[in-house]
């Protein structure tokens, strides 16, 4: 894809002055909830800590246990439900004090949210500045950090990916794919790509990435072979309880799907969900497949999180990489009216996730469903020509 001027990006009403501003109102509203997250005993954090703390001990894999030690150490009832293998990646963070480690991880993750900007300006053509503003004013991202979970650190992985897939580097992609599987359900859309357009080199990349999460898992756990039975078994003992609590944070189909059914007791809304969330994944099958290798990774990350049954306001981070595809396209076309209108509802529907805790549902899904099908239509007069670089990018992923 090729780069557009800056004077271009900000045509019309969108001077650099009015960015600024607009974007530090965005900025400031959707950082404000980090300022009580300490009172609150860094919310999720007290998981990653947790299994920081256990790494190396099979009742990692237990919630009974990790339930047990959070409750010693007064910290927020939190299961940690993810592949045990990234507690070792906690483990140095839980070294630490876990006050001074809440510090630390909310650092860390703002810094991966701003480097996955500075990474992924060039891919797309978007002045850095501009794109490290919209980062910082996208709301899920912000919870994320604030919520002391980590989807930034998956954007940034995500990012990194799609830059190795552009500079015909294959193999480094498929591995910065696959160690995106720490969270399945996030890393699932890039591999899936892979083998949609045959990019053999990719995908056998992403299975030694499998196997490397597999074996931190052994470690993890003290040596347990078959920690993958325990790590599945604790998903399905805290999957209901997680969707009664924190349900109306939902925003990929099926999530939503299995939300309704639980507050309405009609259980087909369930099915309805997936249901959904399959003829979203095929209405976008053919973009995906013609679809330069970045924007068909973009398009691919932001439908993972849309049919994804476990999906929630954070994850919603992932879409970054498909706005910023949007918004080099409309830089191109001059900003026409409609594009500065899906601009603002975007950011302004992202930054009123919180209203969902009052109604039950969040307003975000608008969005995550939105913007695959908007990526998906592709760039009308442009796409000959972005898509002229395609065959030498894929012929190299193969």
């Amino acid at each position: 894809m090729t780069g557009a001027p800056a004077e271009e990006v900000h045509a019309g009403p969108w001077t650099p002055a009015r960015l600024r501003l607009w974007g530090a109102a965005a900025i400031v509203a959707a950082w404000l909830p980090l300022l009580g997250v300490p009172a609150r005993g860094w919310l999720d954090l007290a998981a990653f800590w947790t299994a920081g703390r256990l790494a190396g001990s099979p009742e990692l894999t237990s919630l009974a246990a990790v339930a047990t030690f959070q409750a010693a150490n007064g910290l927020p009832p939190t299961p940690f439900v993810y592949p045990p293998g990234i507690a070792l990646l906690y483990a140095p963070l839980a070294a630490l004090p876990y006050a001074a480690a809440g510090i630390v991880h909310v650092l860390l993750m703002a810094g991966a949210l701003v480097a996955a900007a500075i990474l992924g300006a060039p891919l797309v053509g978007i002045p850095r500045r501009l794109l490290i503003l919209a980062a910082l004013a996208w709301a899920p991202a912000a919870a994320s950090v604030a919520s002391g979970q980590n989807a930034t650190l998956a954007l940034l992985l995500a990012v990194l990916s799609l830059r190795a897939l552009a500079g015909g580097r294959p193999i480094l992609a498929g591995i910065l794919a696959g160690l995106l599987g720490y969270k399945p359900q996030l890393g699932a859309p890039l591999a899936g790509l892979a083998l949609l357009r045959g990019w053999g080199r990719v995908l056998a990349a992403v299975a030694l990435a499998g196997g490397v999460h597999y074996l931190a898992g052994v470690l993890a756990t003290g040596g347990d072979l078959a920690w993958p039975a325990a790590w599945l078994a604790a998903i399905r003992g805290y999957s209901g309880a997680d969707m009664a609590a924190n349900g109306w944070q939902a925003i990929g189909l099926p999530a939503i799907g299995a939300r309704l059914a639980l507050v309405t007791g009609f259980a087909p809304l369930a099915l309805a969900g997936w249901a959904a969330g399959i003829a979203l994944l095929v209405a976008v099958l053919p973009a995906l497949r013609r679809l330069p290798p970045v924007e068909a990774g973009a398009l691919a990350l932001a439908v993972g999180v849309a049919v994804s049954p476990h999906a929630w306001v954070y994850d919603a981070t992932l879409l970054l990489p498909a706005l910023a595809v949007l918004a080099a396209r409309a830089a191109r076309a001059g900003w026409p009216p409609a594009a500065r209108t899906r601009v603002v509802l975007a950011w302004g529907l992202a930054l009123a996730w919180p209203i969902g805790g009052v109604v039950g549902l969040t307003p975000l899904p608008l969005v995550v469903v939105l913007v695959p099908l908007l990526l998906a239509r592709g760039e009308p007069g442009a796409q000959a020509g972005t898509a002229a670089s395609a065959p030498s990018v894929s012929s190299r992923a193969k």
